[in-house]
């Protein structure tokens, strides 16, 4: 399989330019850059499904240059958008994530996966009331996904809509039973809720369930922390954490029960 390599493309598109700099002296600058920009575009084919495949095995950096000029190429590509705007997620861009994922949806108002990218895009950014309706919206158009209505029940929690964000849930819970994504942001409702002993159980048993990865634990962690058990919490933490980042993580909870405000402490954050 070929490998996409940026350097043939955009290598390409800097010979164009050194080609038309050397006939275009009666140009202004800016015209001439217009003219170079739109000669390399010309010369661009989009990539063909082979070449497709074989970037999403490449490292993230590689993959995000690949599919911005796909979809630069063409901005009705529905799979590159989609790709650019899950890679630019994986990246931490969110916003860029956010406005690509818009501005797709233009074209395709109706599609569940842009209308769910853009709604994590919004959620993590801590824009979950702005989230709620392309969600809902995903949900609608795709109504047995549970990863949809979970991140709904997320984008409601972070909105201060607990009790909708736990309906939620449950009703990912319904379609995919003990899952462990779900669970854990159940868990982490009812300890934003000041029940942290029910999240802990909640959490304990996500944790035991396949496919529970270092956010479930990190989850748990906190949540034992939250009742005063800051040996346990950190010994936990560890597992996926340095010792440096657990001790301050756990410093910092410390920090946040010694105040009058404990669960608000909590309910403000909005991690996930």
């Amino acid at each position: 399989m070929p490998r996409y390599d940026s350097v043939t493309r955009l290598g390409l598109a800097a010979l164009v330019c050194a080609a038309l700099s050397a006939c275009a002296t009666s140009r202004t600058a800016e015209e001439q850059e217009l003219a170079t920009a739109m000669e390399a575009r010309a010369t661009i084919v989009p990539a063909g499904q082979a070449e497709r495949q074989a970037i999403r095995t490449q490292d993230l950096l590689t993959q995000a240059a690949f599919w911005a000029e796909q979809h630069d190429l063409n901005p009705g590509d529905r799979e590159a958008a989609i790709e650019f705007v899950r890679i630019l997620r994986a990246l931490g861009n969110e916003q860029r994530a956010s406005d690509v994922a818009r501005q797709s949806m233009a074209l395709y108002p109706d599609d569940a996966d842009l209308l769910y990218l853009y709604g994590l895009s919004l959620t993590t950014s801590g824009r979950g009331g702005t989230a709620i309706e392309p969600l809902s919206r995903a949900r609608a158009a795709r109504p047995g996904d549970w990863r949809i209505i979970n991140a709904l029940g997320v984008a409601y929690e972070v909105a201060g809509l607990s009790e909708e964000a736990r309906n939620r849930f449950r009703e990912a819970l319904a379609i995919a039973p003990g899952e462990a994504a779900i669970l854990s942001n159940l868990a982490l409702s009812y300890a934003m809720g000041g029940q942290a002993e029910q999240a802990e159980i909640m959490l304990r048993e996500a944790i035991a369930r396949p496919g529970a990865g270092a956010q479930v634990r990190q989850n748990l962690a906190l949540v034992i922390a939250l009742q005063g058990r800051f040996d346990e919490a950190e010994r936990l933490a560890r597992t996926d954490v340095s010792v440096e980042t657990a001790e301050a993580n756990m410093a910092y909870v410390r920090s946040m029960l010694t105040t009058q405000r404990r669960w608000d402490a909590i309910r403000g954050d909005g991690a996930r």
